[in-house]
């Protein structure tokens, strides 16, 4: 049997996205969305999904950026199961099967971002704090029990489960921090995923992408998009000597900033802080890195 299921992001940005961020997103919804396939029958016993196709109906650039999927799932069940269908397979085999696989392909996608974010919580900040986006999480797993009949322990212990892994776990870190990118580069702006808003406090508690990308990495090279940097020195004759910077929360002690070829003296003169796109090399010291110098590649 096919079911096929609408699956929209609506990103509530004012300004435009670009492309690379729109492709980022639907990378990260991709995977998402099979994560959500793969997740189906362990919350449905007796429910096989023999086979899935992710397809993009619709892409509007514009204000707000809307994102739409097409999920099919291709469903079996069990042969021992057959004869006595659990309620809600047999809920979602009637008429109403449109609307309730809706409904519990956009619940546990959420569940599964949510999860994510927590991952992400724990790499950058050392735990999960019971801040908004677990208590999302929580709410989420609480109403999928509530309709599933699978107790809130079970959906956790599945959730554990799966992402014990460490392949499933850095896939899944990965595209939750796609998921959330074009939000959290335009204020952390509120989303939302079908019928179910996603508010601009608990985008707020997701670690920025740069700090993900900061705290997964193991290169001596990093590059963040639009980050404050404060000017302690100036050179209006020269690009590659006589500045330096800090960065707060990368570098608190003020390192070489180096104009990269797009930058001008004259365009930073006089400034004491300037957003931009950077790339920050590191020298290892022990376990750590210390900044050793910025380059500036873009003012933003």
């Amino acid at each position: 049997m096919r079911v096929d299921t609408d699956f929209m992001v609506r990103y509530r940005v004012d300004e435009p996205v670009p492309i690379k961020d729109i492709i980022e997103s639907l990378q990260g919804i991709e995977v998402v969305l099979r994560e959500t396939a793969l997740f189906l029958p362990r919350i449905l016993p007796g429910l096989q999904v023999e086979h899935t196709e992710i397809k993009v109906r619709q892409i509007a650039q514009e204000s707000p950026l809307r994102e739409l999927f097409v999920l099919s799932l291709f469903l079996a069940f069990q042969k021992d199961l057959e004869a006595e269908v659990p309620p809600m397979i047999e809920s979602l085999i009637q008429h109403q099967i449109p609307h309730s696989m809706d409904t519990m392909v956009t619940l546990l996608a959420l569940i599964i971002v949510f999860y994510g974010v927590g991952a992400i919580k724990d790499l950058v900040v050392g735990g999960a704090d019971d801040g908004p986006s677990q208590r999302k999480l929580a709410a989420l797993i609480t109403e999928v029990a509530q309709i599933s009949g699978t107790s809130e322990k079970i959906i956790r212990d599945k959730l554990n489960e799966r992402y014990g892994d460490k392949t499933a776990w850095k896939k899944l870190t990965n595209a939750t921090a796609r998921f959330f990118r074009v939000s959290k580069r335009q204020d952390s702006a509120a989303l939302d995923v079908n019928d179910r808003a996603i508010e601009q406090d608990v985008v707020r508690d997701i670690p920025a992408d740069y700090l993900f990308d900061d705290a997964k990495s193991d290169e001596a090279s990093r590059t963040y998009y639009d980050v404050n940097l404060e000017l302690h020195a100036q050179d209006k004759d020269h690009k590659g000597q006589g500045w330096a910077a800090i960065i707060p929360g990368i570098t608190e002690n003020r390192v070489k900033l180096k104009l990269m070829p797009d930058i001008e003296a004259g365009d930073l003169w006089g400034l004491d802080h300037v957003r931009g796109d950077v790339t920050v090399l590191f020298d290892r010291i022990g376990a750590g890195l210390v900044a050793r110098s910025i380059q500036l590649h873009k003012i933003t």
